[in-house]
């Protein structure tokens, strides 16, 4: 068979023939889903923007911030202890497989306590109930339910684990004490 497209249809048809062929990720059902994603988090953005809700050092995933103004601002922080004379200290955490992390209730906790509508709340409350995750190969698909993290790939992520966050950047922390967060 020769190169290029003809290859890859064969392979494509092949597969579907022997029942492989499994993902369609135009399905209308997912283009549905991707809709009523942008539109919660539209609104969950606009509820935590306009309520001020967010931490005032959260720069992670917040419009017209980026990591070079949460640098400035520990730069400035380190540099305002070194004229007072003080010790100072900085801590980084990468948190890793950051959005698998969050934890649901403290994230529906964090839209609860922030006053979030009830409406926004139950929408973005069922968008986590019932999540699965697939495998499928070519002799078996496994299906489990997922309770925990944010949604990856989903632009609803970023938002959720802003609000599951904040609660740490809002901690009671001495006075000579700041929290910073910012996204890699």
């Amino acid at each position: 068979m020769g190169e290029g497209k003809n290859h890859t249809d064969y392979e494509t048809r092949h597969a579907k023939q022997q029942g492989r062929y499994k993902i369609s990720p135009d399905k209308p059902s997912q283009r549905w889903g991707k809709i009523l994603e942008k539109v919660l988090i539209n609104r969950i953005n606009h509820h935590i923007f306009s309520t001020e809700f967010l931490n005032i050092n959260q720069y992670g995933f917040i419009p017209q911030t980026s990591k070079i103004e949460a640098i400035i601002a520990v730069k400035e922080f380190v540099q305002e202890g070194f004229a007072k004379g003080e010790i100072t200290v900085t801590i980084r955490l990468d948190v890793e497989v950051a959005f698998n992390s969050a934890w649901v209730p403290r994230v529906l906790q964090n839209l609860k306590e922030s006053g979030f509508p009830r409406n926004l709340y139950n929408r973005t409350k069922n968008y986590f109930t019932q999540r699965k995750a697939n495998m499928a190969t070519n002799y078996i698909k496994i299906e489990r339910l997922v309770n925990k993290g944010c949604p990856q790939g989903s632009c609803l992520g970023p938002g959720l684990w802003n609000t599951f966050y904040n609660s740490l950047l809002n901690l009671e922390l001495k006075s000579s004490t700041k929290n910073n967060s910012v996204r890699r």
